[in-house]
């Protein structure tokens, strides 16, 4: 039984979505470290239903924040201001996929409110279908 999970699971991760369908072919160095255990589990399934490449996605979320969603890359002050970000235009990435602060008046259509709604599962999610469906992986750095 235990086998036959394994495989099924196998079937599902790498059986291609409507979307990977046109998609580009995950290179086999990022398969490699798919594989290897450089990837989001829990959050695959997820991923999958919503439609994204998921061994691209789940190595984004891991290499992005290692599979937090309540990751951020920047600090701020008690008046609010940013005082440290690893970006250096001043902007911050939040959430699972690490969603760049640009994107601000997107995250409100999409998410119905401001950035911090980018620290919530289902947003940050629903952000990084809209940024795939508008551009694919380049905003990934694929």
């Amino acid at each position: 039984m235990k086998k036959f999970c394994v495989v099924l699971f196998a079937l599902v991760l790498f059986t291609p979505t409507a979307v990977q369908a046109h998609d580009v072919v995950a290179p086999a160095w990022l398969v490699k470290r798919v594989a290897n255990g450089d990837r989001c589990r829990k959050l695959e399934p997820a991923m999958a239903a919503a439609g994204l490449p998921v061994t691209f996605f789940t190595y984004i979320a891991f290499r992005e924040s290692r599979c937090r969603v309540g990751a951020v890359n920047a600090r701020w002050n008690k008046q609010g201001k940013i005082v440290w970000t690893l970006n250096s235009n001043g902007t911050f990435d939040s959430g699972v996929f690490q969603i760049n602060s640009s994107w601000r008046t997107k995250t409100r259509q999409v998410c119905g409110g401001g950035l911090d709604r980018l620290l919530k599962w289902d947003c940050n999610l629903k952000m990084a279908v809209e940024l795939y469906g508008d551009g694919g992986l380049h905003h990934w750095g694929f």
